[in-house]
């Protein structure tokens, strides 16, 4: 089953998902905090953050933040059955999920 993406399009942001806080919503009322790369760097140093690129799949390989969870969203609003276990890691951790696109 498909989940409308809350993380779809955005740039760097950072938003907690909690278990059961998942939620069908559509690209206008995404609403998603963004942080600094200050603020980044110092949850990546602390190791308090899961990190998604959600580039196209072939941009993956040619480069990518060590240790981000791939998750090509790039001009979609859901994803490919393939990557509901990412999904479902995402839905269950209680650290910060910061994704990119760029």
């Amino acid at each position: 089953m498909r989940r409308h993406a809350v993380l779809a399009g955005l740039a760097l942001i950072a938003a907690t998902l909690a278990p059961g806080a998942a939620r069908a919503q559509d690209a206008d009322t995404i609403d998603a905090p963004r942080i600094s790369m200050a603020d980044f760097k110092k949850l990546v140093a602390a190791k308090n953050v899961v990190v998604v690129d959600t580039r196209n799949a072939d941009a993956f390989p040619a480069g990518h933040i060590a240790g981000a969870l791939l998750l090509p969203l790039e001009g979609r609003l859901t994803w490919e059955d393939q990557y509901e276990k990412i999904v479902a890691k995402l839905i269950a951790t209680k650290k910060p999920v910061v994704t990119y696109c760029a």
